[in-house]
């Protein structure tokens, strides 16, 4: 029997899928969600007797090998040695078969290398005068002896040959040494030296548990505060997260995932209890990274720093993560600090208990765009809406997509019609922006709004018994002839009529065309009584907008279990309903 014929016997496909695919039993096989395209609905089953994938919806399909190739990127042999490696089978390297590969033995070189390299700066944190002084800034930033030996902590000296005499010393490959990245030549006196130098050790490891890269925190004030290892034959920085390999577990059992930024963040978050999270390395969430958390979950929250870099990128990952098809929370914890400096100051309880109410990526952008917009003007409205809009456009189910059009037309009361109008244009030209405009900002008037300004037009006293309640109740708040209203108001107090056609009045053409409407619409004459109908039903449409947005919030926190959270909207809610029969 072949060596490719061993691993394919021993191997379980069943349990190899599994590792990156959520399966159930279906009948004679298994199902799940494709992890090859986005889908809703399982199209991807595996074969336990014929041993096959295949999914009916994107054509894919092979042996455990080419579900290895696939997921993983990999050569045949590469697979080949990864599945070999999961089910207990050793692969002898012998040339010119199907199973040798070339790079194998610079491989297993660089992992021993990275491992001995990993051991060695663990030692230098109690060993010298140098590492204890590293020790106690670790113990500044409450980091204890159990956090140092489970995440495998360690510093490099500052002489800058501790480790070169380290490899010599185990007589390895020059050229092996050269690759590891670890050392470095200096051009001059082609002098070897460690890359590595009075810093703050953080091993990487990939999924298996094995290091395969350090980052490097500098003391004092030397440039780069982070340094991190370069690409080589076992790492490549876009393709790996780090703590993955221990978040893994808990990411698939918990079905989501913590994204932060720094090592730092990620450690404190994992030692407060919360064992699923992960950090992109030093770098900015890629594609590879988005299709690697794709094996575990598809629920992400983003926690990442509150500064405007912090900011930035994380509106930048949504746009990733949205695009992946992937669930989005969004946690920007209060006061400007980070998760590390979070924990540490107000502790992990009120850190898990703001993550367990973060919001919606949607919630996040509208909160966002209100804090730069005005909200209270169609203006506004459409600037902020033009902000979220190209998130949407990301999200790639259309059922979905439009979904979330609607919620966002409800939360910012612009006209929904122009809007997924709008939002379907913009998918289907695979524009990155919208042009939502200025008359989409406003909810279009309904007929009790033409029908209070005509009264007002042609009573003073009208204006003067039932606009000051009606603006007060912010019954029109946000809806189209708000403005004028508010004129109409203004000029009354002072003695005056309110002259629409005057072009110096600061007023909106749409809001000008709607009172010209409103002058010609047929309609009862001018009664007091009347007009407290009208300005009631406008007061109830308020409420009533106001209960289904408070029944939207309440399925949210019960949905996440939130039930503190519920109990307070619910009491809000039958405020709203008591006030609804009150004003009956």
């Amino acid at each position: 029997m072949s060596q490719v014929d061993q691993v394919r016997a021993a191997a379980d496909i069943v349990k190899i899928v599994g590792d990156y695919v959520k399966l159930r039993k279906s009948g004679a096989n298994y199902t799940g969600l494709c992890p090859f395209h986005q889908e809703k609905t399982p199209s991807f089953a595996v074969h336990p007797v014929k041993q096959i994938f295949h999914c009916f919806g994107c054509g894919k399909g092979g042996d455990v090998f080419k579900f290895v190739m696939e997921m993983d990127g990999l050569s045949f042999p590469e697979a080949l040695r990864r599945v070999a490696e999961k089910v207990g089978v050793r692969i002898e390297e012998r040339a010119g078969e199907e199973t040798y590969d070339a790079n194998t033995k610079l491989r297993a070189s660089l992992m021993k290398l990275h491992e001995m390299a990993a051991k060695f700066f663990a030692a230098q944190l109690g060993a010298t005068t140098e590492g204890r002084m590293a020790r106690a800034y670790l113990g500044d930033r409450g980091i204890t002896d159990e956090m140092v030996g489970r995440f495998r902590i360690g510093y490099a000296p500052g002489d800058g040959q501790s480790l070169v005499r380290q490899f010599q010393g185990a007589g390895f490959d020059t050229d092996a040494v050269e690759k590891s990245g670890l050392i470095l030549m200096n051009a001059e006196t082609q002098r070897p030296f460690d890359r590595f130098r009075r810093r703050i050790i953080f091993p990487i490891a990939n999924d298996a548990g094995k290091v395969v890269a350090f980052a490097g925190r500098a003391l004092g004030d030397d440039q780069p505060k982070y340094l991190n290892s370069p690409e080589t034959a076992i790492y490549t920085k876009s393709r790996l997260l780090y703590h993955l390999d221990r978040a893994a577990q808990a990411t698939r059992k918990l079905d989501y995932a913590i994204l932060v930024e720094g090592y730092m963040d990620c450690i404190a978050v994992a030692s407060s209890g919360v064992e699923n999270v992960v950090a992109s390395c030093g770098t900015s969430l890629t594609e590879g990274q988005i299709r690697l958390l794709g094996r575990y979950t598809r629920r992400v929250v983003v926690n990442y720093d509150p500064d405007s870099a912090g900011m930035a990128a994380t509106e930048r990952s949504l746009a990733l993560l949205l695009e992946a098809g992937f669930e989005a929370r969004v946690l920007a914890l209060p006061g400007g600090l980070d998760p590390d400096e979070f924990i540490r100051k107000r502790g992990a309880a009120a850190y898990g208990e703001l993550l367990k109410n973060a919001p919606s990526y949607l919630d996040y952008l509208t909160e966002r765009a209100a804090t730069t917009h005005d909200l209270r003007t169609p203006e506004g409205k459409v600037a902020a809406v033009n902000a979220i809009l190209p998130y949407l456009i990301k999200v790639p189910n259309p059922i979905l997509r439009a979904e979330l059009a609607t919620r966002l037309a409800e939360r910012l009361r612009v006209d929904e019609r122009l809007l997924r109008d709008e939002l379907r244009r913009a998918a289907t030209e695979k524009r990155g922006e919208v042009k939502f405009t200025e008359q989409a900002g406003h909810v279009q008037a309904n007929q009790a709004i033409k029908q209070l300004l005509r009264l007002c037009f042609l009573s003073a006293e009208i204006v003067g018994a039932v606009l000051p309640k009606l603006l007060d109740s912010g019954a029109v708040q946000g809806l189209l002839g708000e403005r004028v209203f508010s004129l109409l108001l203004e000029a009354h107090r002072r003695g005056e009529k309110l002259d629409i056609t005057n072009t110096d009045i600061s007023v909106s053409e749409a809001e000008r065309k709607l009172a010209l409407e409103a002058l010609f619409c047929p309609g009862e004459p001018p009664e007091l009584e009347l007009a407290q109908d009208l300005v009631r039903k406008l007061q109830l449409e308020k409420v009533k907008f106001g209960i289904e947005e408070l029944n939207r919030q309440y399925s949210e926190a019960a949905t996440a279990n939130d039930w503190e959270r519920a109990r307070k909207l619910d009491r809000a809610r039958r405020k709203l309903q008591f006030d609804r029969v009150k004003a009956v």
